[in-house]
């Protein structure tokens, strides 16, 4: 209690009585009564800290409260939160007084005892915190805990309407993510039907138009083979013509040989009769009419063609075209036209030019492309 005040050199302690001692200090004397019990340096000093200002210091220096705003709890905004917070134990000045402190949920343990009396804190993270503070006089008595509670608030986007605007944003989010994923899903979904459906439509038409080509094969295998059978039968008709024509060719050549009984040719008016009726077979229009019916069958619109194309062509034009047109010898063609071989050179001569043909192309050719 008395160190550092006693007379330096001059230490004096005088017996007054059995208990009470006389000791000189620099500005006096003090009495000692050994017989009073010495509160041990364990005990408590009945004033408690006392929090005098908490003050911001992010930016500018300015009071947020003083004297602890009465023990209500204080809130500090989030932007806000550099603090200082200044302490003091009344009524102790002449003492040598530390302090320790404890801010519960930014410290890891108390402080070592200081001097000090005021404390910053900074970049304080958003929640509830608890300041205590206490002091020890001399080394010996320490204060009871003083407590101090304030809260950092929460920045403004983590702020309660902040957090449920958010919800309500993530639940309309979710919703229309839920709404696009399904569109999505349903436009895949499609996208795989149609191709699907792609796929199948091209293995329907593949199939369809090996079918059709497999159908127009056995057609035109069809036709052909009808109309081979047709050529054959125009053929067959042909030659039977010129057969016919033959026949009666020779039967008039023999009919001119022929002499009666006495030895004598046959009368003119009988000869001429006789030949003709086979002038006339031979020159039968009904024969033409079965062939060019027949000729039509096997070779379609054939006429028509030669028709539209050369309109100056006559019955006898037409004739000597359809037997060309069946590749036929000269010799069958004058029998059927019943005129001679030079007969039939000056016809194929005058058909040429009325059907235009080309020096360097050859007549029959030409009427088997048409």
């Amino acid at each position: 209690i008395l160190d550092g005040k006693m007379v330096q050199y001059y230490e004096n302690i005088s017996r007054i009585s059995d208990s009470i001692y006389l000791i000189s200090v620099d500005d006096g004397f003090v009495f000692y009564n050994a017989s009073q019990k010495i509160q041990s340096s364990s005990s408590k000093i009945q004033q408690k800290v006392l929090i005098r200002r908490i003050e911001d210091i992010t930016d500018k220096y300015s009071i947020i409260s003083e004297n602890g705003n009465g023990g209500s709890e204080i809130e500090i905004r989030n932007s806000r939160n550099n603090i200082r917070i200044s302490f003091s134990l009344p009524h102790y000045r002449q003492a040598k007084i530390k302090f320790q402190y404890y801010l519960e949920g930014y410290s890891k343990d108390w402080s070592d005892w200081s001097y000090a009396t005021q404390k910053d804190f900074t970049n304080l993270s958003s929640g509830k915190y608890q300041f205590k503070v206490r002091a020890k006089i001399d080394d010996s008595q320490v204060s009871d805990i003083t407590t101090f509670e304030f809260t950092v608030l929460r920045p403004w986007y983590l702020s309660n309407w902040a957090i449920i605007l958010y919800s309500i944003m993530f639940v309309i989010i979710l919703i229309m993510g839920k709404k696009i994923y399904e569109r999505k899903l349903q436009k895949d979904s499609q996208k795989i039907t149609d191709k699907l459906q792609a796929e199948q439509d091209e293995i329907l038409k593949q199939e369809s138009e090996a079918n059709e080509k497999e159908i127009h094969k056995l057609q035109t295998e069809k036709l052909q083979a009808e109309l081979a059978s047709k050529n054959r039968e125009l053929a067959n008709s042909a030659m039977t013509l010129v057969y016919k024509n033959e026949l009666l060719q020779k039967l008039s050549d023999d009919i001119l040989k022929l002499k009666d009984e006495n030895g004598k040719k046959l009368a003119d008016e009988q000869i001429r009769r006789i030949q003709k009726v086979i002038n006339d077979g031979m020159n039968d229009e009904r024969d033409w009419h079965l062939f060019e019916n027949s000729f039509n069958e096997a070779h379609e619109s054939f006429f028509k063609k030669l028709k539209a194309g050369h309109p100056d062509l006559v019955p006898n034009d037409l004739k000597l075209c359809a037997y060309l047109r069946m590749n036929m010898s000269s010799k069958e063609m004058s029998s059927l036209l019943n005129i001679t071989l030079r007969g039939v050179e000056i016809r194929r001569y005058r058909l040429r030019k009325k059907l235009n043909v080309p020096h360097d192309k050859n007549l029959t050719e030409f009427l088997m492309e048409l």
